[in-house]
């Protein structure tokens, strides 16, 4: 979890800057603007990926997680998050180019999020009135995903495939069109 959560912060974060720190080269090379988010969420994908290489076979050597069928789900899943994250990305460095503050607002947005997301706990363990709010949580639905598949073995519910279809394509063909 706070892996898949530093990939999506860090991409978010890198994005506020994408157009503004490069209005130089953006002003001097005719190229399309919707690069540059693009290119901070490659760089944290790879990092993201790569991170996982190393942790994953130590995760299943030394804390002997046996390998399932369903953690081949983990791809598909990880589809979905960068979609949600290059959407996200593209927002945010189209209002930063507006509104400077978007940076220091971000942060703010990012610390209520880390707590809103199952990251250090699980949601089974919360009572049924506070799971429909973590569940609405942005980041949520890959969380508990990740979770299901390498900790439980088990596929996720409807409700996780769904939540996170919905913020995917949605916040993805959002950011596109903004």
């Amino acid at each position: 979890g706070v892996l898949a959560w530093t990939f999506f912060a860090n991409s978010a974060t890198m994005a506020t800057g994408a157009s503004v720190d490069n209005a130089a080269l953006l002003k001097n090379v005719a190229f399309p603007r919707v690069i540059l988010p693009f290119a901070t969420v490659l760089f944290n994908l790879i990092q993201y990926l790569l991170t996982i290489s190393i942790f994953l076979p130590v995760m299943l050597l030394w804390y002997r997680v046996p390998l399932s069928a369903v953690m081949a789900l983990f791809f598909v899943f990880l589809v979905l998050q960068v979609m949600f994250t290059a959407g996200i990305s593209l927002v945010l460095a189209a209002c930063t180019a507006f509104f400077r503050d978007t940076r220091h607002l971000l942060e703010v947005g990012l610390a209520v999020m880390f707590w809103t997301t199952p990251i250090l706990y699980q949601v089974n363990q919360l009572p049924e009135p506070i799971k429909l709010a973590i569940y609405l949580s942005p980041m949520s639905s890959f969380i508990i995903a990740y979770q299901r598949l390498f900790y439980f073995h088990q596929a996720p519910e409807l409700s996780v495939w769904l939540i996170a279809a919905a913020y995917a394509v949605g916040v993805f063909v959002i950011g596109l069109k903004w």
